[in-house]
């Protein structure tokens, strides 16, 4: 088998240049014209988008974060191969804008064996935003990194000793998890919207960070981050009120705020939670004018494909409290 030549390994890194200039430069215009598609299990998103007068057609692995696909060239030709190891983040918890880095090889197809490593050369570093990756069935894969995992008997109803239902979701058995259902009640322009989200003093061996977000339709509505250790409360209760113990780094929107949009009953909304420790939270309300838009016995998973355990082992078995309402 022979390596690429060096027209084949030019376009290689013309494309690779272009496709990480297009994305940062114009993110909201990537994610218009890219053609996406999550796999059925939720494991994989394929993504087919024109970068460099080349046809890109990628698959990104949301378990191990890698690359794969092919370089179609428009006056046709053999095509070129591609795969990309994910290397990192920017850390900045943005599904849309915060950015992903990748090490990337190429190479011409095997046209017999052997077909040897080797073959495949370096094309570099390549840094993507999350919206290469949207829409997707769940628009928050972007942030998904090999450390998650989700055993779903630990997110469920619970109605809780105040007299309440809320959803709960304990992060140390589900660290990545977001939801879907349809809104319950038209929202307009004006319309106060008002979360209650709840969540348990936040700890973590190795400190860390947690991001909680909804989402309406394709607009995002609300985002907390909030570092740990956090001592407990309601996220954006009290303004400058959230993680008193540790304020460095919390970045949480007010829970009621004045909506800006139009959405008719029926719209898609999400709820995303994802955290590094054994940590629990309840989600309470999501309303709007003081009424509820949403039913907690209607929440789907939409983040799918996740393994039930974290990649460094199998957790112990369940404690007796742990992923259980509490009565």
């Amino acid at each position: 088998m022979s390596l690429p030549t060096r027209r084949s390994k030019s376009r290689f890194l013309l494309g690779a240049a272009v496709l990480a200039v297009q994305f940062m430069v114009l993110p909201s215009q990537a994610q218009v014209s890219a053609g996406t598609r999550t796999t059925p299990d939720g494991k994989r998103i394929l993504i087919s988008k024109d970068v460099g007068g080349d046809r890109w057609a990628i698959s990104v692995d949301l378990v191990d974060g890698s690359v794969t696909g092919n370089v179609f060239s428009p006056d046709g030709g053999e095509p070129q191969f591609v795969w990309c190891e994910r290397t990192g983040d920017d850390g900045s918890l943005d599904p849309i804008g915060g950015t992903t880095q990748y090490s990337c090889r190429g190479a011409d197809r095997c046209a017999a064996s052997p077909c040897l490593a080797s073959a495949w050369v370096d094309l570099g570093a390549v840094s993507l935003p999350g919206s290469f990756l949207l829409p997707a069935t769940d628009p928050f894969s972007p942030l998904r990194t090999p450390e998650h995992y989700c055993d779903d008997a630990c997110h469920f109803p619970e109605f809780l000793q105040v007299g309440e239902s809320s959803y709960t979701a304990e992060t140390g058995r589900c660290n990545y998890l977001t939801l879907r259902q349809e809104t319950l009640r038209p929202i307009s322009a004006g319309d106060t919207f008002f979360l209650r989200l709840w969540h348990f003093a936040l700890s973590s061996p190795n400190g860390g960070k947690a991001y909680m977000a909804v989402q309406i339709g394709d607009r995002m509505v609300w985002e907390g981050r909030l570092p740990i250790p956090c001592r407990g409360g309601l996220v954006g209760f009290v303004p400058g009120g959230d993680c008193l113990d540790n304020p460095d780094g919390v970045d949480a929107d007010p829970a009621e705020f004045t909506t800006d949009f139009d959405a008719p009953a029926g719209t898609p909304i999400y709820f995303h939670l994802q955290n590094h420790g054994e940590n629990s939270y309840n989600l309470v309300e999501l309303s709007v004018n003081g009424q509820q838009t949403i039913d907690h016995d209607l929440w789907q998973k939409v983040s799918q494909g996740l393994p039930t355990q974290p990649p460094t082992g199998p957790l112990p078995p369940y404690g007796p409290d742990e992923c259980r309402p509490r009565t």
